[in-house]
């Protein structure tokens, strides 16, 4: 794979991702454990949804920094900036003033945004250049407590989700089926992706 088919490859899954994100926090289901703080932020404080996630993801590189006695992962700051770029391009342009009511339709939201979601994130970390300051955070929190990573991660997506809740963000059912099934559509998309690699797609 060349570095620009990585580069595209990149892009179209943060893209999608974010269009996922996007879906999960119009359907107003509840959205996933950060992105109830990034939503909890923006009501609080206005700006963008996309520029408290960027300013969130951002401090925590080098917050893991710190955590884990290492130097920052600079790296990571491609995926912040590009989820920044994303959420806030469907989120202020394609879907601004979109609003979504009727039950039915907020169920078709939410699990698509799930499915997309799931997907572009197996699409993304294929060419493995970097990993998200989240992922980093469970990595440095399991070094610094000398605890497995699952567990931190359910500490750090707890520690999430309560801040979220401080702030009035989006915390519902939602939230807990996106941690249910966020796994299988990662799982499932990149079981697609290799099926699509041996029938020959080489972008993928």
């Amino acid at each position: 794979m060349t570095k620009y088919t990585t580069f595209i490859q990149i892009i179209a899954g943060y893209l999608i991702l974010t269009l996922g994100v996007s879906l999960i926090i119009l359907s107003n289901l509840g959205a996933g454990a950060w992105d109830t703080v990034y939503v909890g932020l923006f009501n609080k404080f206005g700006l963008t949804i996309g520029t408290w996630s960027f300013l969130v993801t951002a401090s925590l590189i080098f917050f893991n920094a710190i955590l884990s006695w290492e130097k920052p992962q600079f790296k990571s700051f491609i995926g912040t900036i590009l989820a920044s770029l994303g959420i806030d391009f469907w989120m202020e342009l394609v879907f601004s003033g979109f609003t979504v009511t009727h039950y039915p339709y907020q169920i078709l939201a939410f699990f698509t945004g799930i499915i997309l979601l799931g997907f572009g994130v197996s699409i993304y970390i294929r060419p493995q250049l970097f990993s998200g300051p989240i992922d980093g955070l469970m990595i440095a929190t399991a070094k610094r407590l000398n605890i497995s990573m699952k567990t931190a991660r359910i500490i750090n997506e707890f520690l999430a989700l309560a801040i979220g809740l401080l702030l009035g963000g989006p915390v519902g059912l939602g939230t807990l089926l996106v941690a249910i099934f966020l796994g299988y559509a990662i799982q499932y998309g990149t079981v697609l992706l290799n099926h699509l690699k041996d029938k020959g797609l080489k972008i993928i």
